[in-house]
């Protein structure tokens, strides 16, 4: 069973993120900001990190501050980010950006894809 960190500051609609994992087999564990993903990453074995922001600049930090103390693959999903933004947070150490607007069912392929390529390394 795949273990993903969900960093989310703010709660998606129904918990819909949560959801789509959980839907898949996903084991997630929930944290409100990065000081607890760090614990958590300290304390628990993940498969895959998933940042939920609403900025680029505290994504950025979050990023810059997880890449510190992780190699594990790293999803970031926010809102909408220009093309500058976005080579800067792939350059930061995110492996997949994806934007809030995706469909429910195409989030999931995004992590497995990111889980399958783990698998090979």
């Amino acid at each position: 069973m795949p273990e993903l960190l969900l960093i989310e500051s703010r709660l998606s609609p129904c918990g819909w993120v949560k959801t789509t994992f959980s839907q898949h087999g996903c084991k997630v564990t929930r944290v409100l900001h990065v000081k607890q993903a760090e614990r958590a990453l300290r304390q628990c074995k993940f498969d895959v990190v998933l940042i939920a922001s609403e900025g680029v600049l505290p994504c950025m930090t979050d990023v810059r501050r997880l890449r510190e103390s992780t190699t594990l693959p790293l999803l970031v999903l926010m809102p909408s980010a220009t093309e500058t933004n976005q080579t800067d947070l792939i350059q930061a150490g995110v492996d997949t950006l994806i934007c809030d607007n995706i469909a429910r069912e195409a989030l999931w392929p995004e992590v497995e894809h990111l889980l399958n390529r783990k698998c090979l390394q």
